[in-house]
């Protein structure tokens, strides 16, 4: 079977009894590259522009995923650039002089704890805004205008957990909420009675997780929904009768993972199509032979660094990967020291 690359180049994809390469030199001068990018000047530069805190995140992340080191000169530039996103109020925007949203908020907290620099910002004012965004029921507005879904649960818990400060919020109301959001299909959606969506199941499942409350629903129904993502094509769509996605891969597979239900899917299968989403000159597409992006390379490679420990493909390892004090957040394995 042919595809066509980025330039319109035909290129072979690989049987279903062939292993696609993966290409880690490609995907790292791609990832490296980003910042150097040559749209500066046109419009979509600026209409990303509140994207950069969580952009640099997948980019960071992408990299640590494939065991690729940032030079501590750049670490330093944005560490200082993370810091000037932190507003008076505690939380972060999407840039600098952004409004403070949650989900910013956990990226910045996420990306400086990659580089052991959460001591760099004001934490204790970044704890008190996210604490200042539960609601009566239980849930979590996004920011001060109050939008509400289990996005922003999921990002509350996370941050709170990392920094060892869950005390703050009310856990049990939090969790009485997602599970409000649990359907009669045994999936889960963004607010009460909306639909199923593998995205919010990731969200659902991790804020359960963290607060040690997989008990409190059925796992085997849940698993059998997520089962039915997976397409002939060996990817997940993200609701019945959608084309397969790479990021679902993450979504919907990490999700089975906190479960401990990866064995209901075909895994190779899941893999292979992950690595045929792949550019030979770098980056991963939402599907074969679309066009490369930084959200959808993170997310793959963050798929496939769960799939197989004995892999060739494996792309991040650790001793303590099992270990219960590992928190699997927003894509990669934060290791809590004993």
């Amino acid at each position: 079977m042919c595809i066509r690359d980025r330039h319109g180049d035909t290129i072979q994809m690989e049987t279903a009894n062939q292993q696609p390469d993966f290409y880690r030199q490609a995907h790292t001068k791609y990832l490296l590259e980003l910042d150097s990018s040559k749209d500066i000047d046109t419009i979509g530069f600026f209409l990303t522009e509140h994207l950069r805190v969580a952009g640099g995140y997948w980019c960071l992340n992408a990299l640590a995923c494939i065991g690729q080191e940032v030079p501590q000169q750049k670490v330093n530039e944005l560490i200082s650039w993370l810091k000037s996103c932190q507003n008076d109020d505690g939380g972060f925007g999407g840039n600098a002089k952004h409004d403070s949203h949650i989900t910013c908020t956990h990226y910045a907290l996420l990306t400086l704890s990659l580089f052991d620099a959460i001591q760099e910002i004001n934490l204790d004012k970044a704890v008190d805004y996210i604490v200042s965004l539960q609601n009566e029921d239980g849930s979590f507005r996004g920011d001060i205008w109050g939008e509400v879904d289990t996005r922003f649960s999921y990002c509350a818990l996370s941050f709170l957990k990392l920094v060892n400060r869950l005390d703050r919020i009310n856990v049990d109301k939090a969790c009485e909420y997602v599970l409000r959001c649990r359907n009669f299909d045994g999936s889960f959606g963004g607010v009460p009675d909306a639909e199923s969506h593998s995205a919010y199941v990731f969200c659902c499942v991790g804020a359960l997780a963290i607060a040690g409350k997989l008990d409190q629903f059925d796992v085997n129904e849940l698993a059998m929904w997520l089962g039915e993502r997976q397409t002939s094509k060996g990817g997940f769509n993200g609701r019945p009768e959608k084309l397969p996605d790479v990021c679902y891969s993450w979504w919907i597979y990490s999700s089975l993972c906190m479960i401990n239900r990866q064995d209901w899917i075909d895994n190779q299968a899941l893999e292979t199509f992950i690595l045929n989403c792949q550019d030979v000159e770098g980056g991963i597409a939402d599907r074969p032979g679309n066009e490369v992006d930084v959200f959808h390379t993170f997310f793959g490679l963050a798929a496939l660094s769960l799939i197989d420990k004995d892999s060739s493909c494996l792309l991040y390892t650790s001793d303590a990967a099992d270990d219960l004090l590992c928190v699997d957040l927003g894509g990669r394995r934060i290791i809590k020291k004993k």
